[in-house]
């Protein structure tokens, strides 16, 4: 056996020590290699990053993202076998006094935990010293769900050209990257009914908009549009020429092409102020659920719909819809009551 302890020993007896110590680890199985143990977090961190060739180009986005402002500023510089439980509560306990949301520092922490874990498999620590309770679990302040005037406000205040699209996510339930995905081809016109097909989402990365396919099948889709929505499709059509198999339905029209996200936001910032709300795009989807579970979808077809790959997200839609009951419930009793 053969190994290097990367430092000098004062004594033979300390040496002694160091070798009875590796020799049980190798012993137990688990050995580690102390030497590669005393690379900088912030080099293989940085060396995890450029190998996970496997992680979609948003997701590389915000791994960058997250070790740039939360884990190479205060830990960069550590060796990667020194970091135990006490360092990571240090850490956490000091970027949670930051500015950022609780759920960034989730994020955060959760990427950590796998850059350690990678570490544990390539032997430089024998542990991951992750381990506090409930760091990793998001706690989102829960939103209000916009209501259906909500949506029609937001659709007459927004550009124009982006009407359909706010629709679309509000009644339909599309998320902004599917909508921006959309093209004409994926309109079919029926004798009844006009559907649509949702097969792929534009994601920003650094301000470029890229194509990319559903995270799961669950996102590829052909949805029914209720009548009013499709009269809009027509209307949206014939209004801005979108008549080629491949043209894009919501684009920037100065420049013909889907807007950088510094535009939409623009955009989206312009139409909360105009209608007098406060939202963000995604919750007008949560509308779009809600009503798809008042209408008499089960759970399945929630899911269908939405585009979901299990029933959690859509159970919450049922459970809005279960709440308002409970409240009819109690009118009647009321009533009841009251004698009417």
């Amino acid at each position: 056996m053969k190994t290097s302890a990367g430092r000098a020993f004062e004594s033979k007896a300390e040496a002694d020590r160091y070798l009875a110590e590796v020799q049980t680890d190798f012993d137990r199985g688990e050995a580690v290699d102390r030497s590669a143990g005393t690379q900088r977090f912030g080099d293989y961190a940085t060396e995890w990053l450029a190998a996970r060739t496997d992680l979609r180009a948003k997701t590389v986005d915000l791994y960058d993202y997250l070790l740039r402002c939360y884990l190479l500023p205060p830990l960069g510089d550590k060796q990667v076998g020194k970091l135990d439980a006490r360092a990571i509560r240090t850490w956490y306990g000091t970027i949670n006094e930051g500015t950022q949301s609780s759920v960034t520092s989730s994020k955060a922490y959760r990427l950590l935990k796998q850059i350690l874990s990678a570490a544990v498999e390539d032997r430089l620590l024998r542990v991951n010293p992750c381990n506090l309770k409930g760091a990793a679990a998001e706690r989102s302040v829960e939103r209000a769900v916009p209501s259906l005037d909500d949506v029609v406000a937001l659709a007459a205040a927004i550009q124009p050209e982006y009407r359909l699209m706010v629709l679309l996510a509000g009644l339909v339930g599309l998320r902004r990257g599917e909508c921006f995905a959309l093209q004409v081809a994926d309109l079919e016109p029926g004798p009844s009914q006009w559907t649509i097909v949702v097969d792929s989402s534009i994601v920003f990365v650094k301000n470029q908009a890229r194509r990319e396919l559903p995270k799961t099948t669950a996102g590829v889709r052909r949805l029914a549009l209720p009548a009013s929505v499709a009269r809009e499709v027509e209307n949206h059509l014939n209004r801005y020429g979108r008549s080629a198999a491949d043209d894009l339905l919501f684009v920037d029209l100065r420049t013909g092409t889907t807007p950088t996200i510094t535009v939409w936001r623009r955009v989206w910032a312009n139409a909360q102020r105009a209608a007098g709300l406060q939202c963000t795009f995604h919750d007008l989807r949560h509308h779009a659920g809600t009503l798809t579970a008042s209408a008499g979808a089960s759970i399945r077809e929630s899911m269908a719909r939405l585009g979901h790959s299990s029933p959690r997200a859509a159970l919450r839609y049922q459970h809005a819809v279960e709440a308002r009951d409970a409240e009819v419930a109690t009118s009647i009793e009321r009533l009841i009551n009251t004698g009417s």
